[in-house]
């Protein structure tokens, strides 16, 4: 024992005397070492003829006490109050934190009780061997102030949650006290908050968002300048996005500490929601002294989106303490705010979405990658995996490390990527292998009841883009290839929306996911296409459930307020709700082929003129089977063509061709 744990040792022995069970087998070991430790003669106190106290009554019993009280006097009078580097680490904490008396005697009788079982035998010995009967005895507590204190513990992140009786150090916090060198508040500080943030990108990655990052930043500065309490920053959006990375480099930017509220406990074990926010606290509360700080809460969502307190209560006050009286900026990422409760969201300052990333930006972000990972693709073939896969420079990297990993090539390298996009995006078809070549598409292959090639001249030369379209029709009569038709000659992108990537079995995500396609297309200024609008625009007076009339009011509210052209495509217009309907700007039946239009497509698809053919039923997508499967079995004769378009026609189940003539 050192000087220090000798005094407290002795304060201690000296206070619990009159609690201990003195006939205890524990009680003999620590008389033992108590005689040995001190240099204390047994000769002093009765012993029977085997070397044992005499304690048979209550005489010998007071004699005992009185004898080993004195000698506990006469020792602590000969031990110089000399700090030892416990006793200095102690204090440096009771400083950090600013510890009244009661809770740095309690984090002092936790700390002592692990670096020496000698205490644990001693406490070992209190009547119940309980925190709470120690906290009585030893530092007059009443029941109130030790719960106060527990707690007070608690949010700083000093102790574990107490337990029944039994309150416990926070492992993490000894670490202090295996260090020898650790001598200063900054070392200990550094140990408590952990290294300040760096992020690995630079603000050329977010020129996308450069007003917001100028915004955010100077918002970051102001509030460190002034100390201004409540500044919360939240940043939301697609997974992948960057907003990690984004909350580092403003903070960066604005040459300000950010330190990042954990994710996982010790031993590797996922901190819960009452971990995090006991985190957050604590680093609040000693951060509240630094000149300049802020504070990163990624995942936010693991506090944000269900009921909490500080002891696992579902209450939003203790959260909206949090976000009003902050003493340091935080910074929230979530990737999804549709469950988030609006009271939290009023309480944010400013908030920057984070959209998908446009070609150029995700293109730089491959290139960007692929040379901090020192792996070498071909220029072309980084541009073909950026159009085939919108994916997050984490999936980039893990790929590499792959690749890397098995000596593999290009070829390898995709095939790792698609692996991984897979499993991230829970998708069986994540490669966009579809592109669309304008110079292959004949308008006049089209049978439309509105002249469609008209349409296209008439809406470039009236030069607004805020309308809408509903192609309906048969399958294959090229709806969808129109539109992608329509928006090369208006010289703008295309998002294509299938009903796949729209509905969700979670409550809530189909809106959600609605929502995320016309705000992508509005801020790329592309066409949104929705094909199978029949799956999220039924009508709502057949509907059963509430959520089949809330992703179609979403839907209508979005089509009102829309800037860009939006196109829905579908098979079964009579199953759509009328409101929609009427939100149209344009209803373009799409019909089969006419004669005329069949013996052009052999023209086109064939080139065969002439071939007189006179086949009802049939349509671009029927041509564009046939030719696949022609190309196939080298087959150019004019009358096995025909008969394998009149297998096509033979397959449908239109109404329309029930009774027709001439196939």
């Amino acid at each position: 024992m050192n000087n220090f744990e000798k005094r407290l040792f002795l304060d201690y022995l000296y206070v619990l005397l009159n609690d201990l069970n003195i006939k205890s087998y524990s009680f003999e070991n620590i008389f033992d070492f108590f005689c040995d430790e001190f240099r204390v003669s047994k000769k002093e106190f009765k012993l029977d003829e085997y070397g044992e106290l005499l304690l048979d009554n209550l005489s010998q019993e007071y004699e005992f006490k009185r004898k080993i009280t004195y000698n506990i006097k006469t020792l602590k009078e000969k031990i110089r109050p000399k700090h030892t580097i416990l006793e200095h680490q102690l204090l440096l904490l009771k400083d950090i934190f600013k510890l009244d008396e009661d809770e740095y005697g309690v984090l002092t009788y936790l700390v002592v009780q692990e670096v020496n079982n000698m205490f644990k035998e001693l406490f070992k010995c209190i009547i119940n061997d309980s925190f709470d009967n120690f906290s009585h005895v030893f530092l007059k507590m009443r029941y109130n102030r030790s719960r106060r204190v527990t707690e007070s513990l608690y949010l700083k992140n000093l102790t574990d949650k107490k337990i029944g009786c039994e309150l416990n150090i926070n492992p993490e916090i000894l670490t202090i006290f295996d260090n020898p060198k650790c001598k200063t508040s900054n070392q200990i500080i550094n140990i408590l908050l952990g290294k300040s943030e760096k992020s690995n990108l630079t603000l050329n990655d977010y020129k996308h968002i450069e007003n917001e990052r100028i915004k955010v930043v100077n918002i970051l500065k102001s509030a460190v300048e002034q100390k201004k309490k409540g500044i919360n920053i939240l940043l939301y959006g697609h997974v992948g996005t960057g907003k990690t990375e984004f909350a580092k480099l403003i903070a960066n930017t604005a040459k300000i500490p950010i330190y990042s509220v954990k994710t996982e406990k010790e031993n590797f074990k996922e901190a819960d929601r009452e971990n995090r926010l006991v985190d957050l606290y604590s680093k609040q509360d000693i951060l509240s002294r630094a000149d300049r700080a802020c504070i990163l809460f990624d995942e936010a969502e693991d506090v944000m989106n269900r009921g909490f307190s500080c002891f696992g209560n579902a209450s939003k006050g203790y959260l909206n303490k949090i976000l009003e009286e902050t003493p340091v900026p935080i910074i929230w990422t979530t990737n999804n705010i549709y469950d988030v409760d609006p009271a939290f969201l009023r309480r944010m300052n400013y908030a920057i979405e984070f959209d998908k990333l446009s070609d150029s930006t995700r293109l730089n972000i491959w290139n960007r990658v692929l040379k901090k990972n020192n792996f070498k693709v071909k220029k072309s073939k980084i541009e073909e995996l950026n159009r085939a896969y919108d994916i997050s420079p984490s999936i980039i990297s893990n790929a590499v490390q792959m690749t890397k990993l098995t000596s593999g090539d290009e070829k390898d390298f995709e095939g790792y990527i698609e692996n991984l996009t897979k499993v991230v995006y829970k998708k069986k078809n994540v490669k966009n292998t579809k592109t669309f070549d304008v110079k292959n598409y004949n308008v006049k292959l089209v049978n439309s009841d509105l002249d469609i090639d008209d349409l296209e001249k008439k809406i470039k030369s009236c030069g607004k883009l805020n309308f809408s379209i509903c192609m309906y029709g048969e399958p294959g009569t090229g709806k969808s290839e129109y539109s992608k038709y329509l928006a090369d000659k208006l010289g703008i992108e295309v998002i294509q929306k299938r009903a796949s990537d729209l509905i969700s079995k979670w409550v809530g995500e189909t809106e959600k996911n609605i929502a995320d396609a016309f705000k992508e297309a509005k801020d790329k200024k592309a066409m949104l296409i929705f094909d199978e609008a029949d799956s999220f625009l039924q009508n709502r007076s057949n509907a059963h459930n509430s959520w089949e009339v809330s992703q179609v009011n979403e839907m209508l509210t979005w089509m009102e307020s829309h800037e860009y052209p939006f196109i829905c495509t579908t098979n079964l217009l009579d199953t759509l709700d009328e409101a929609s309907l009427r939100r149209f700007t344009f209803k373009i039946k799409f019909d089969f082929m006419n004669k005329e239009q069949v013996n052009l497509s052999m023209k086109h698809f064939f080139n065969i003129s002439n071939a007189n053919l006179n086949i009802k039923g049939l349509t671009t997508g029927d041509f564009a089977t046939v030719k696949k499967k022609a190309d196939f079995l080298n087959i150019t004769d004019l009358m096995e063509l025909s008969k394998m378009l009149r297998d096509e026609v033979k397959l449908k189940q239109s109404k329309e061709l029930k009774n027709a003539i001439g196939f």
